[in-house]
């Protein structure tokens, strides 16, 4: 047998730059990023409130009722839903909220998000008298129909205070605990398995 010809004697392999495998490594940990990302369910993922102090906020009640302060969340178990009229899931769910009312010693609180579209207002700011009074009619006439689940009926008419809560769509559900602190959040509407795995043991251990 030849021994290796002129223009390969004394060559040794090549090995392949360590650069080549960098794109290829940024490549495999963006398709798990992306793989875990679709996969995980939206309502699952946690809320950055989850264990610090409610976002403090002062909201006027429906109908010229009293303006109701986070500082009123501390002493009593509150489960805070923000909704609108507009909102299909939100009267998806409202049979489970009137369920959840007549538990005892829980705060009800209603936060009617944004109830006039910007579509709506034309032009007008949402505070205005006129956006008000239309916002405050319509939230009366659906919660007449679909029943009184709310023992604080409040208007964020501008969105602020939802925005604080980190409200990216409705409806969405929190529980605040007796010393004014978030334990709880689920985005979309509540279905009766989230109601009695989740929310209900939640509330009960929260009770003195």
């Amino acid at each position: 047998m030849s021994g290796p010809g002129p223009a390969t004697a004394g060559l040794q392999p090549r090995s392949m730059p360590r650069w080549v495998f960098v794109p290829l490594g940024l490549f495999l940990c963006l398709v798990v990023f992306l793989a875990v990302g679709l996969n995980r369910n939206p309502k699952e993922i946690p809320s950055p409130l989850i264990g610090q102090p409610a976002p403090a906020f002062s909201l006027p009640g429906v109908g010229g009722a009293a303006v109701f302060n986070s500082d009123q969340f501390k002493g009593q178990v509150s489960v805070v839903n923000l909704w609108a009229t507009w909102c299909a899931g939100c009267r998806e769910e409202h049979p489970l909220l009137m369920a959840l009312s007549k538990q005892p010693g829980l705060q009800m609180v209603g936060i009617n998000y944004k109830e006039m579209q910007a579509s709506e207002l034309s032009g007008a700011e949402p505070m205005a008298p006129e956006s008000v009074q239309k916002a405050t009619a319509r939230n009366q006439a659906w919660l007449q129909k679909h029943g009184q689940a709310f023992a604080v009926n409040l208007l964020d008419m501008d969105g602020r205070v939802g925005m604080d809560f980190g409200v990216y769509g409705l409806p969405e559900t929190y529980v605040v605990d007796r010393a004014g602190v978030v334990r709880f959040k689920h985005a979309g509407a509540l279905t009766p398995e989230v109601l009695q795995q989740k929310l209900l043991p939640l509330l009960r251990s929260l009770q003195p």
